[in-house]
């Protein structure tokens, strides 16, 4: 990393190792602190939309839940944490004087974006019947999904309802934007590019898994947790295998745009049983196939472990716990809905 120290080990003590400032630490660390920074931007910035909000709804004489429903709402709910990771990013690039090649934006090989739309399609379709074991394993707990609050409403009909701004019109790439886009470039730069050049030391299969979890507990959300995960630690296998992130990039675009495209246009209730069938084989065989692939046929960029995972563990163990804290909110709520 150009204008950074590329040491992942603890410094020294003694006299000739003084102590180091918060922004003067082992590349390791670094990645450590820019996720707590990321959570704790991502909570202070929601405190201060709340008590905006709080304020707004005051000054209007306007009810906070009439206020939630509105399209100036819910995309500032989803720019929020946009500007957040984006803070984020510029002050890494500015404080070490990086490049984006320095963290992820390489020049990529053909191969590794078809791949990335096999593995996308694979992990879209196929990962939906461990994700929907893993809700019902959560129902038999007395856990409810949000949506099943409100009993007239499907899932998708209360996501149009209540959590998306309007998909009419140039709306539909408003929402494009604010749900795909922008959260593909930002989270991977974040995850996949930043976080994860610091902590490929530790190993190929400990940063794959360590992706997958810090990209699971990130997103705070019960049902989604085993799915995060896979999608999490399959983005970084990719990501280092590219050796780009933008591979990493694409996938998790696709994996959004189709589920933004299907609320707009209701394609998939629409697939015959037959139609459904020959999907989930298919996606199988993408997921199967890019996933070998990978594993065991591309293995250039494959690294032993080298460093310990110590020195990021301790600066990110502040996000770990606030992700989790919530996490468990979400899942309490969930449980007394």
């Amino acid at each position: 990393m150009v204008g950074m120290e590329q040491n992942n080990g603890a410094p020294a003590g003694g006299m000739n190792n003084p102590k180091r400032s918060l922004f003067d630490q082992p590349r390791k660390v670094i990645s450590g602190i820019v996720f707590s920074g990321t959570i704790v931007g991502m909570v202070l910035i929601s405190l201060v939309f709340s008590i905006t909000l709080g304020l707004i709804s005051s000054l209007s004489d306007t009810p906070v839940g009439e206020l939630q429903e509105t399209d100036a709402y819910k995309y500032f709910s989803y720019l929020l944490y946009q500007i957040v990771y984006v803070g984020i990013i510029v002050a890494f690039a500015a404080i070490y004087k990086s490049r984006p090649r320095d963290f992820g934006y390489r020049k990529v090989k053909v191969r590794y974006l078809f791949i990335a739309l096999a593995l996308a399609f694979g992990l879209l379709f196929s990962l939906n019947w461990v994700n929907g074991w893993f809700v019902e394993f959560l129902e038999l707990l007395g856990y409810k999904p949000p949506y099943m609050d409100y009993p007239g409403l499907t899932e998708r009909e209360y996501a149009l309802q209540y959590q998306l701004p309007s998909l009419a019109g140039a709306g539909f790439f408003g929402v494009l934007l604010v749900v795909a886009v922008l959260p593909a470039l930002c989270e991977e730069t974040i995850f996949r590019g930043i976080i994860l050049d610091g902590v490929k030391d530790i190993g190929t299969v400990a940063a794959c898994l360590l992706g997958g979890l810090l990209f699971s507990i990130f997103h705070q959300s019960p049902t989604q947790t085993i799915y995060q995960f896979i999608c999490g630690a399959a983005f970084t296998l990719l990501a280092i295998r590219a050796d780009s992130i933008w591979p990493a990039i694409l996938i998790h675009f696709v994996n959004n745009a189709v589920i933004i495209f299907d609320y707009k246009f209701d394609f998939l209730s629409k697939v015959s049983s037959g139609g459904a069938i020959a999907i989930y084989v298919i996606s199988a065989v993408c997921l199967a196939a890019s996933l070998i692939y990978l594993i065991f046929f591309d293995k250039k960029t494959n690294r032993k472990k080298e460093g310990a995972i110590k020195p990021f563990v301790y600066p990110a163990l502040v996000g770990i716990i606030l992700c989790a804290i919530m996490w468990i909110a979400n899942f309490a709520s969930g449980m007394m809905g």
